[in-house]
């Protein structure tokens, strides 16, 4: 049995920690012993501990969650830091850990320090290529010395954590691509942001849900319907969804356009006139994960545009597995993690480049193509590719290779 530490700043209770971090956890329980610290926004927390506890009770998961603290900036994300490394030190004292398993760059850091200090090896599950992410983000603008400041610190401690990690795990080949340029190719593993397939499968939601669902968002079976799932701040191009929205209902003059998301509806309702989009043509909820199959199943078609920077190489798209899981066909940009070779292998998608008149005319003829793709072929091969059953067994592999040396 090994005994493990998972370390993750995403708190359990957020969405990302729900469908990203506790799945593999749950998988990896049944014989493996694992604790987990994370750090739990306050209002995700008293909403969904309840269900968090109840998920893992009777597991071999032990949850010790901590506050999530914004507030300064940088010197709240300090206090954190410190803090999740005291309780995982104190833990280690009466458990005796064999492993860390450290989710992002910020975690790493504390993985090296357990490494150094009691001695334990550590995976570093990369996620991104953080300290880039954050700049094609503009959330560390380099024209500021603190950040500039940031940036490098994360870079150099970068180069310890491959060095010093036992594995690390990417999302995408290309990012793997990229760091074997500079770091031994065995020691890199790839694992994509895999999906629930019990949870996100067509056949187990009901044509009376479906329709349950279309009547709380006052659509029918006349509209084309297109979706898009997730947060639209940051990294996804709301500007070029609505252009190219609004370029669909010049061909489909009944397609509607659904967001289901957790941000703020006036994000997306102030842009709607620049575009010439109306108000009911779109529709905007935020839907609990254990309800979002039934809801994404109104969709025709889901879209999602993703800002083509030298970080998102790294990225793989939570959304993708989750829509392939449910059968449903994806239209994305061009340049995203793994996604151009995943589309264009399994032919369950469109890419597109916004740039180019004729590539959003081409992917607006193909629509009804696409829409005409069997649901049980998509579901098949993004079961291939982002099983969670798969990503588990990878997972465990890591650990036993890293334990076993």
């Amino acid at each position: 049995m090994i005994r493990t530490l998972y370390l993750s700043y995403d708190g359990l209770t957020d969405p990302l920690g729900q469908s990203q971090v506790l799945p593999y956890l749950l998988k990896l329980s049944e014989d493996k012993e694992i604790h987990i610290i994370s750090c739990e926004k306050p209002i995700n927390f008293k909403h969904y501990k309840k269900d968090i506890y109840a998920l893992i009770k009777g597991k071999r998961i032990y949850w010790h969650p901590l506050t999530y603290h914004k507030y300064p900036p940088i010197f709240s994300t300090i206090w954190d830091l410190w803090r999740i490394k005291n309780l995982a030190t104190d833990l280690n004292k009466t458990l005796n850990f064999q492993l860390v398993h450290c989710r992002s760059h910020l975690m790493a850091i504390l993985g090296d320090y357990l490494k150094r200090s009691i001695g334990v090896p550590y995976v570093f599950d990369m996620r991104s290529f953080f300290p880039e992410e954050r700049v094609d983000g503009n959330l560390w603008p380099q024209k500021k010395l603190i950040f500039k400041l940031i940036f490098n610190y994360f870079k150099s401690k970068e180069v310890k954590m491959f060095e010093s990690s036992d594995q690390i795990v990417v999302l995408t080949d290309a990012a793997k691509k990229i760091l074997s340029l500079n770091y031994n190719e065995d020691k890199i593993s790839v694992i994509p942001c895999c999906a629930d397939f019990d949870l996100f499968n067509f056949k187990s939601v009901t044509r009376e849900s479906i329709n349950m669902a279309k009547d709380d968002l006052k659509l029918n079976d006349n509209h084309f319907i297109l979706s898009y799932l997730g947060s639209v701040g940051t990294w996804y191009e709301l500007d070029n969804m609505l252009e190219f929205f609004a370029r669909v209902k010049l061909k489909k003059p009944n397609a509607v356009f659904v967001f289901f998301t957790p941000s703020e509806p006036n994000i997306i309702l102030s842009k709607l006139e620049k575009y010439g989009i109306k108000n009911e043509d779109i529709r905007i909820r935020f839907i609990d994960r254990i309800d979002l199959p039934r809801y994404l199943l109104v969709s025709s078609i889901s879209i999602f545009f993703i800002k083509n920077t030298f970080s998102k190489k790294a990225s793989s798209p939570t959304k993708h597995a989750e829509l392939m899981g449910l059968g449903i066909p994806v239209i994305s940009n061009f340049g995203v993690g793994d996604l151009d070779v995943i589309i264009n292998n399994t032919k369950t998608g469109q890419l597109i480049d916004m740039n180019e008149v004729t590539s959003i005319d081409k992917v607006i003829n193909s629509m009804d193509d696409l829409v005409a793709i069997d649901r049980d072929y998509i579901r098949k091969r993004g079961k291939e590719i982002y099983s969670l059953t798969k990503g588990s067994l990878s997972y465990d592999g890591i650990y036993s290779n890293i334990i076993n040396k």
